[in-house]
């Protein structure tokens, strides 16, 4: 006799968001789970995990498959958020440092396998459009935000006393860009500091750590990773419907990334991935939508799939939420 079927999954759209995104690997799972976090639509964040485990790995009871989203839970409610950025800390271990905005405002969570999220005390940035956070290899954490007049200004924090923080400013020379979107941090190897990305609507700048600054391409959303010691940033370019992709230093830094969906988006993050040198998975939003996007380089097409939590069942799981809200 065959043997019955498994039973269909239980699979669930993300919770309604808004704002920013924030994308990350993680240090769980056999080769590291991908972590997400969204912006809810009125109250608090969202975090999901892919799970990045090989093909043939059984699944944990009520979780994702491997190369399948899990379901969302809210934390970080009493307010509403703008954006979020999110990092997977050296210190802990295994320790999630998240920052977001609310308004012109900046807040710092934490999250650590003993008490979940916890609300830490934020990096002094007074009032700010936007924020970036990053941890270089030696575990320097940094913060940069765009001030209410446009203006950057960088934070390092010295993590001696971690999780406390103790934040100091860090000068910085870099010429504002022409209508500020975004700014980001690129962690480098072997570098005192991070590389910054400024993204404008009629174009942006990045600045090397050791002072060198190059002209980036127009746009307001965007992401950044480092594949090696490059650094490479991907720029939404609206006129043209792509994503332009930039390997700074490389002979040929440009390139296009054609997308899914329809419209403009409005939120972008990409994370490189441990166990696959030439893949940077990107997740986005377009049309409303999310999507799951795997970018191997060159002329290859990228994969593109909308995102879709999708849990293995177990008995007695029929009325449980997908999402959960605590």
């Amino acid at each position: 006799m065959a043997a019955a079927p498994p039973p269909a999954p239980r699979t669930a759209l993300p919770p309604p968001n808004r704002g920013g995104l924030a994308f990350a690997q993680g240090r769980y799972g056999l080769r590291g789970n991908l972590e997400l976090l969204l912006c809810d639509e009125e109250d608090g964040l969202w975090v999901l995990w892919f799970n990045n485990d090989p093909e043939d790995t059984a699944p944990e009871p009520g979780g994702p498959p491997p190369g399948e989203w899990s379901g969302a839970l809210r934390f970080g409610t009493g307010r509403r958020y703008d954006g979020v950025q999110v990092v997977q800390s050296a210190h802990g271990p295994h320790h999630l440092e998240v920052l977001a905005t609310s308004g012109a405002r900046t807040h710092r969570l934490r999250w650590n396998p003993e008490t979940a999220f916890t609300t830490e005390e934020p990096p002094p940035t007074g009032r700010v459009r936007s924020a970036s956070l990053t941890e270089n290899p030696d575990g320097t954490l940094w913060t940069v935000v765009l001030a209410e007049d446009g203006s950057p200004r960088l934070f390092r924090a010295d993590a001696g006393a971690y999780p406390r923080l103790a934040w100091e400013p860090a000068p910085l020379a870099l010429a504002r860009p022409r209508g500020p979107g975004a700014v980001l941090l690129v962690p480098l190897p072997d570098a005192p500091r991070p590389g910054l990305a400024l993204l404008g609507a009629s174009g942006g700048s990045y600045l090397a750590p050791d002072g060198d600054e190059t002209a980036l391409p127009a746009g307001l959303v965007g992401a950044a990773v480092v594949r090696g010691a490059v650094p490479r940033l991907y720029v939404w370019n609206e006129a043209a419907e792509r994503i332009d992709v930039v390997d700074l230093g490389t002979p040929d830094p440009y390139r296009g990334l054609r997308l899914p969906g329809e419209g403009p988006v409005t939120a972008l993050a990409a994370t490189t991935l441990d166990h696959d040198p030439h893949r940077t998975d990107l997740v986005l939003r377009r049309g409303g939508r999310l999507w799951h996007v795997s970018d191997t380089g060159g002329d290859a097409p990228a994969r593109s799939v909308p995102l879709l939590s999708r849990l293995t069942r177990t008995p007695g799981d029929e009325d449980r939420a997908v999402h959960r809200t605590s």
